[in-house]
């Protein structure tokens, strides 16, 4: 299902993100403008998402407050490079190929499926990312145990099976290493206390607010 990057209602404009109800049944709606009214904007926006197939609402204008039920935050959080520790543990890493690329997205979708604000991953997104040297697989036992990927500036994501808890901190400071930028950034979600967690022990501090989610 495609989003829809405009969204003109009689109240005002919105990004309407659809692209996660095939998967997950939920819409998200990114405040643009406001005309008249945010909750008559908010109440055509989440109209047409459930319409269109979605059980959960999300809503954001920025860090401003929306009528719904507070969700969570999107933070931003940052550390010096020179800054970070080293691993406790060595890490095998395997880098993202179209050969282990099934891998790589069944790991993904088990550990992002409940994340909140994660996109669904497919083929195509793997396909993006063949051939940067910013995503890997990691082997523990023999077997591929989690997965992560970079950005120029900083940190996409890590995803780690719960057999192999644990291994999230060796794996995050080997590959941070590896971000291009002096100092690395990151996004997660105010609610997603283990990443907190492990952000705050490799050093990571919580910036500004991106955006605030309301449930509509």
């Amino acid at each position: 299902m495609k989003n829809i990057p405009v969204f003109t209602a009689a109240a005002g404009v919105a990004t309407l993100i659809l692209a996660e109800i095939p998967h997950k049944q939920i819409a998200y709606i990114l405040i643009r403008s406001v005309w008249t009214d945010a909750a008559a904007l908010l109440e055509e926006c989440s109209r047409f998402c459930r319409m269109a197939g979605a059980e959960t609402v999300y809503a954001s204008w920025e860090d401003r407050t929306l009528p719904g039920e507070p969700a969570y935050d999107m933070l931003s959080m940052t550390c010096r490079k020179a800054d970070l520790p080293a691993p406790a543990a060595p890490v095998e890493l395997v880098a993202l190929t179209p050969e282990n690329g099934p891998d790589y997205l069944s790991i993904y979708q088990q550990c992002f499926h409940s994340v909140p604000g994660a996109a669904t991953y497919t083929h195509r997104d793997l396909a993006r990312l063949y051939d940067t040297d910013m995503a890997w697989l990691a082997r523990k036992d023999g077997c591929f145990a989690a997965i992560a990927e970079i950005s120029k500036e900083g940190l996409e994501g890590i995803g780690v099976l719960p057999e192999f808890r644990g291994l999230g901190f060796d794996l995050a400071a080997a590959v941070l290493r590896m971000v291009p930028s002096l100092t690395v950034s990151l996004k997660v979600a105010s609610t997603n206390v283990p990443a907190l967690r492990l952000y705050g022990r490799l050093g990571f501090t919580a910036g500004p607010v991106i955006s605030r989610w309301f449930r509509v």
